[in-house]
């Protein structure tokens, strides 16, 4: 495996990570990780610019579906979350 990242690398191809499980959770863990300052973005705790960010490099694959999520179906899962819309599975 070190040697494939290795070898991407050297192509100049960004390496992507896989997240495969629900991607509902990964939204949770990311909201309090932000709430709890241990997350941010250039010192701010814009969530959207995070969740950006991070899925330029992670992908999420929704493991029920296999299907990889969007940013943007990520951030409206935070906005959920942070209205309190989002119910615990």
């Amino acid at each position: 495996m070190i040697k494939q990242i290795r070898q991407t690398e050297k192509n100049d191809t960004p390496v992507r990570v896989e997240y495969y499980g629900n991607p509902k959770v990964v939204a949770r863990v990311l909201v309090k990780l932000i709430e709890q300052g241990k997350l941010r973005y250039n010192g701010e705790d814009n969530y959207s610019r995070i969740i950006r960010t991070l899925t330029s490099v992670v992908d999420v694959v929704n493991e029920s579906t296999g299907k990889i999520m969007s940013g943007e179906s990520l951030v409206s899962y935070v906005k959920w979350i942070r209205a309190g819309e989002l119910p615990e599975e």
